[in-house]
């Protein structure tokens, strides 16, 4: 398995390794116990509402609502705090890995534009994003347009080289994307 990159407190990241089938089980049992919780505070909380505050044939919507809003603030606030235990490590990263790609995909277009003018930051940007999508795809396995990565990938390599510049997936930073 190739390595992949791991934030730290700063928003570096080093080289590690992560294992597909350990990811993928404690992400399918983080999100059955997720389940399960938010169904159980929900019922439970909606039945002692309508308990507590309902009148005989009255409508129960709104506190069958308080119910499950109860049990997404609960399950929400949990998943938060558990987030930095070592059993979340893999799920965190990913979810952490998804939230800085959704950052690079909203200002895509201006860092395609800067990456044909060869700015470094873009190339960087785009290589970082580039290998991230490689291992989320991976691990989730979804395949079906990793080919059309990979040649977006060689391309930019590619570009790189012939540029004569040294750019790493590895020097990405946040900071980078302020530019854009």
């Amino acid at each position: 398995m190739p390595p992949f990159f791991i934030w730290t407190e700063f928003k570096t990241m080093q080289l590690k390794t992560i294992h597909k089938e350990r990811y993928r089980n404690r992400l399918n049992r983080i999100i059955i116990a997720s389940i399960l919780a938010l169904a159980g505070i929900s019922l439970g909380s909606s039945t002692l509402l309508i308990q507590l505050f309902s009148a005989p044939g009255a409508g129960n919507f709104w506190l069958n609502f308080t119910g499950v809003v109860l049990g997404c603030l609960v399950v929400g606030t949990a998943l938060k705090r558990l987030k930095s235990h070592p059993y979340f490590f893999e799920v965190a990263y990913i979810w952490d890995l998804k939230h800085e790609l959704n950052l690079i995909q909203r200002k895509l277009k201006a860092i395609q534009i800067a990456a044909d003018r060869l700015e470094p930051e873009a190339l960087t940007i785009l290589a970082f994003s580039y290998a991230g999508s490689r291992l989320i795809w991976q691990l989730d396995d979804n395949t079906l347009v990793l080919s059309e990565l990979n040649k977006a990938d060689n391309a930019l390599q590619q570009k790189i080289a012939d540029a004569g510049l040294r750019i790493s997936a590895e020097d990405y930073r946040r900071q980078l994307l302020e530019k854009f």
